[in-house]
């Protein structure tokens, strides 16, 4: 972090393959809240001139501008279900209490969804009664990263059997 080489043998969790290597979240990925938006500018329903507009939950609604395009993991950063992971593809329009992923590093948009609802985020929001998640905390998690290939072989397998599993 801040371009000052560190050990960081003593936070290692668990071992990982030769071919994978260690980093933090804000090393990979830019994470960016979105922007403000009044209530009364979001429409409930869908019309072929608007854009989704996520929230901290998912898609709040649709509204006449989008201020993001591309394809983003979105993490909620507000509220009892702050961490959760959703994705965003297209143009849309993320608020204040969505978080966007920008993937870089050659990282594969569908395997840093996976990997970033694994990673339980819920798990580092503030304790209190509105919880909460701040950016600088989630930059500083430590992830183990698999080479590109690697990656594409882990998501082709999520897909193959997420919808086994949630048949079960």
């Amino acid at each position: 972090m801040n371009g000052i080489e560190r050990c960081i043998d003593d936070e290692i969790p668990f071992e990982i393959p030769d071919s994978w290597c260690w980093t933090r979240i804000g090393t990979i990925f830019t994470l960016q809240a979105g922007k403000n938006i009044s209530a009364a500018e979001i429409e409930e329903t869908f019309q072929s001139d608007l854009y989704p507009c996520y929230g901290g939950n998912g898609i709040r609604g649709f509204v006449n501008r989008a201020n993001r395009i591309g394809d983003y993991p979105i993490i909620g950063r507000q509220g009892a279900l702050c961490g959760n992971i959703n994705r965003a593809t297209g143009e849309f329009y993320a608020t204040e209490h969505a978080v966007c992923v920008e993937t870089f590093c050659n990282i594969d948009v569908t395997w840093a969804c996976f990997f970033l609802e694994a990673l339980n985020l819920n798990q580092y929001a503030t304790a209190t009664a509105q919880p909460g998640l701040a950016v600088a905390n989630i930059n500083t998690v430590l992830i183990p990263v698999p080479p590109s290939a690697e990656q594409k072989r882990i998501k082709n397998k999520i897909e193959v059997l997420l919808p086994v599993i949630k048949i079960l």
